[in-house]
């Protein structure tokens, strides 16, 4: 599996144009990016999940590290669901890839139990800006990015898990 075309063209775009690129920070808003789902007969954005805590996770079926880590975050999200947090909590996928059925052909190999949208156009990477994949972004309930991830190492999991708690117990939007 390799990257998409549309993926390159993105990466490279941001490499020679860096003032271009609208890559988010924590601490900023995330942007409001959308997608039709990949295994349902809908669309999300991410303002449908507003008042709850959101992994925003990039991905691609050619992504190596990405058959680890997604397994990952489906046994945290369960975990979350289990602990109580289902109605506060929730991952979207978002794929990169240029064709939906190599996404596809992909998550019949991995499945995962939360939803996925494809960014056929690249609109979601260009506002992301995401350097590596797997990229795994920590929205706040307000929509405020609180912590990114970039690529796949030692922790992975249990860092995620401990950004999002924060964000869970968090009593405000103060910090």
């Amino acid at each position: 599996m390799r990257p998409s075309f549309a993926y390159k063209v993105l990466l490279l775009g941001c490499l020679l144009v860096p003032q271009l690129a609208s890559a988010v920070d924590p601490g900023q808003q995330a942007p409001d990016i959308f997608g039709r789902s990949l295994t349902e007969d809908r669309k999300y954005r991410i303002s449908d999940f507003r008042g709850k805590v959101l992994i925003v996770d990039f991905w691609a079926s050619w992504c190596g590290p990405c058959i680890v880590s997604m397994p990952e975050l489906d046994t945290l999200r369960n975990r979350m669901i289990r602990a109580g947090y289902g109605d506060r909590f929730e991952i979207l996928g978002v794929n990169l890839d240029d064709d939906s059925d190599r996404a596809l052909a992909f998550l019949k190999l991995h499945p995962v139990s939360y939803p996925m949208i494809t960014d056929l156009l690249g609109l979601g990477a260009r506002e992301f800006a995401p350097r590596k994949l797997p990229s795994a972004y920590v929205i706040s309930p307000t929509g405020r990015v609180a912590f990114i991830y970039y690529g796949y190492g030692k922790g992975y999991g249990q860092e995620l898990e401990l950004r999002v708690l924060e964000e869970l117990k968090a009593k405000g939007e103060q910090r």
